[in-house]
């Protein structure tokens, strides 16, 4: 494995870059999608570092062939604010610790009396 791959949201591909990493900046789920099974279908060989609001819209049919790609393993990278309006800090964190650990957590709700 001798290459880094990032895909990330646009407004961060030159610090990536800067870094001498190949990044691409993607604004859609589908154009990533489309480059990632590119680089499958080359048999292209790296690590692959996904944004976090990218991934978690990913199809699963998809994330199946890449999970089957060896030669191509992936991380998920915090990408900065959400992507959508669904999207919440929460719910980007709890997605982040499901992934790394494979435990499924909530978040307590704040109280008004809470401080």
């Amino acid at each position: 494995m001798t290459q880094l791959f990032v895909i990330t949201r646009p407004a961060l591909t030159t610090g990536f870059q800067l870094a001498g990493v190949d990044a691409y900046g993607m604004d859609d789920v589908e154009s990533a999608q489309e480059l990632i099974q590119k680089w499958i279908g080359a048999g292209e060989g790296g690590l692959l570092a996904i944004d976090d609001g990218l991934f978690a819209r990913m199809d699963e049919a998809f994330l199946k062939r890449l999970d089957s790609a060896e030669q191509l393993p992936y991380i998920v990278i915090p990408g900065g604010k959400p992507l959508g309006e669904e999207a919440s800090q929460k719910s980007r964190i709890a997605a982040l610790i499901h992934q790394a650990i494979g435990a499924h957590i909530t978040f307590k709700a704040k109280d008004e009396n809470d401080e």
